[in-house]
């Protein structure tokens, strides 16, 4: 869907006054926006809307989570990890399992981005043990980690035409902590395998205990 029949669609159930049918065309606008890498107007339009669902903790939870989700492809982390506190606090409060999986997912791939390799670990085995499947509240974080894979990609092989093995490790055992929460394990495996071996020549002995601990998970 373009971007025009998206803000078609957000401005016509602000008038029809529905919050949820609010909330889920906000979210998809908002992720119209992000595809383009235009951040500020997915925060300008997610904005508009925090004050409609005052009250609604599930609705309030899912507009902070797409927030955050803007911020983190715009790079801003720490603006990121603030809305993602906020949402988890939400669905925390109404036990809400796919809300917090959600938001755990994200933390932990948030501090895998910061290279705090354990911290990213322990939050993304928390995140394992919440319920998870796909769900449309979340089209703009799994769009943001859908874009994020495709850009590592992108990474990975300039770096393999540059033929520079640090250029190549870094953006793909990046891509295997997004290829665990997005349940692609094959690609996971393949990322990992080579990961280890450049990784080894390089003499990362931190990256070695990361990709030892993501192994862990998926078992």
């Amino acid at each position: 869907m373009d971007l025009s029949q998206l803000q078609e669609n957000f401005e016509a159930s602000r008038v029809k006054g529905d919050r949820l049918e609010l909330v889920e065309n906000a979210v998809d606008y908002a992720n119209g926006f992000q595809r383009m890498r235009k951040y500020e107007a997915a925060i300008t339009c997610l904005n508009k809307v925090l004050p409609d669902v005052e009250g609604d903790a599930t609705l309030h939870a899912v507009i902070r989570t797409a927030l955050g989700t803007a911020f983190w492809e715009k790079a801003q982390l720490q603006k990121a990890l603030n809305h993602f506190e906020e949402a988890l606090k939400f669905f925390k409060t109404i036990d809400d399992k796919q809300g917090i999986a959600a938001i755990l997912s994200i933390v932990g791939i948030t501090f895998w981005r910061k290279c705090d390799w354990k911290k990213s670990l322990a939050i993304l085995r928390d995140a394992q043990n919440e319920e998870r499947k796909a769900d449309k509240r979340f089209t703009s974080l799994s769009g943001a980690f859908d874009r994020g894979i495709i850009s590592l990609q992108n990474r990975v092989k300039i770096g393999r035409e540059l033929q520079n093995p640090l250029k190549i490790l870094q953006p793909l055992f990046s891509s295997s902590a997004l290829y665990l929460v997005t349940g692609n394990l094959d690609e996971m495996n393949s990322s990992l395998n080579e990961s280890v071996s450049l990784a080894e020549q390089l003499g990362k002995n931190d990256i070695l205990i990361a990709a030892r601990g993501l192994r862990e998970m998926k078992s």
